[in-house]
């Protein structure tokens, strides 16, 4: 009995230091991307941030943030601004997972449950660099396979497509 409370006990702490931790970067993120951030803004990222919480995936952003910077600091390229799922999402933004040249562009933001029922949300790199990539995913432990035989990073909520920039 008091194992299946103490791992029930974890699970919590553990979900509720990743909230805290997606809330903090993404309020961060917004920071060093508006320099003073409207309240529109910082009203749309809280809304945003609590519609995702809600929906369980503070996990499987967090991941994936964690995927990014490691792409980046291991082969030095970032995904290809404009292109992708993750651009009209302030969040996704703020956590260097979507790429926009000019935020002040940034639109409606995004419904996550329509991303959410679309299941496969894609990330683009070079076409030069994206195996390479895939590749580092699979010896680094993510859950690679293919999908119409492109890379896809199996979360848990969500699979992530490495497509193609041309």
């Amino acid at each position: 009995m008091k194992s299946k409370h103490q791992k029930k006990r974890n699970n919590t702490v553990k979900q509720k230091a990743m909230i805290e931790s997606l809330i903090f970067q993404t309020n961060w993120g917004i920071k060093k991307l508006y320099k003073n951030p409207s309240d529109l803004i910082s009203t749309l990222v809280k809304v945003e941030l609590e519609y995702i919480i809600e929906l369980n995936l503070f996990e499987d952003l967090l991941l994936l943030k964690m995927f990014i910077e490691n792409v980046k600091s291991v082969f030095g390229v970032e995904p290809i601004a404009e292109y992708g799922d993750f651009n009209r999402s302030l969040v996704a933004l703020a956590l260097g997972i979507g790429k926009v040249n000019d935020i002040e562009k940034v639109g409606i933001p995004i419904a996550w449950h329509e991303l959410l029922e679309k299941k496969i949300l894609s990330i683009y790199y070079t076409n030069d660099i994206r195996n390479t990539i895939a590749d580092y995913a699979k010896h680094n432990g993510y859950n690679v396979s293919t999908f119409l035989g492109k890379p896809i990073i199996k979360l848990s909520k969500i699979f992530v497509l490495l497509e193609r920039a041309r």
